[in-house]
C-alpha cells in the first residue's frame, strides 16, 4: 500500500519537475550566455547585447582574443558556452554595427565557423539600445 502511495505521489509531482533546456530554441541559446549584471550595465551605458549561435569549430580563446582587438566590443562582457555553442557580448553600436562586429569575430575563428545573431520571436537583435535579443 505504501509503495502505491509513493508511486501516486511521484506521478502527481512529475509535471512540476524542472525542465531541461534542449539548446535548439533561441531562448536556450540566449540563456546559455546571459548574465544579468552585464546586460544591465550594457543597457545603462546605451550598449546593445548581442547573442550569437556558433556553428562549426568553436574556440573560446580565439573569440576572447579577437574581442580584445575589436573596437566597440566590451571584451569584459564576452561570455561563451559550448552547449549550446553560443557567444554574447556588449556592443557600442556607435562605433560598430552588429553585423560588422559579428563578421569581425567570425573572421578570427577557424575555417568553417559561422556566427549567427540569435533573434527571439518578436525581438530586434542588433538594435541600438538595451538587450536587443530579449525584447
Amino acid at each position: 500500500m505504501r509503495a502505491m502511495h509513493l508511486a501516486l505521489a511521484a506521478a502527481a509531482l512529475a509535471p512540476f519537475t524542472s525542465a531541461q533546456a534542449c539548446g535548439a530554441c533561441a531562448e536556450d541559446k540566449v540563456a546559455a550566455t546571459y548574465d544579468h549584471a552585464i546586460a544591465s550595465r550594457a543597457a545603462s551605458q546605451g550598449r546593445t547585447m548581442v547573442f550569437c549561435e556558433v556553428r562549426g569549430p568553436f574556440d573560446a580563446r580565439r573569440l576572447k582574443a579577437a574581442a580584445m582587438r575589436i573596437d566597440g566590443i566590451d571584451p569584459a562582457s564576452l561570455r561563451t558556452s559550448t552547449n549550446p555553442a553560443t557567444v554574447s557580448f556588449a556592443l557600442d553600436s556607435r562605433k560598430l554595427s552588429t553585423p560588422a562586429a559579428v563578421k569581425r569575430l567570425q573572421a578570427s575563428m577557424p575555417a568553417g565557423t559561422q556566427l549567427r545573431v540569435v533573434q527571439l520571436p518578436g525581438g530586434n537583435a542588433g538594435s541600438n539600445a538595451g538587450v536587443s535579443a530579449l525584447r
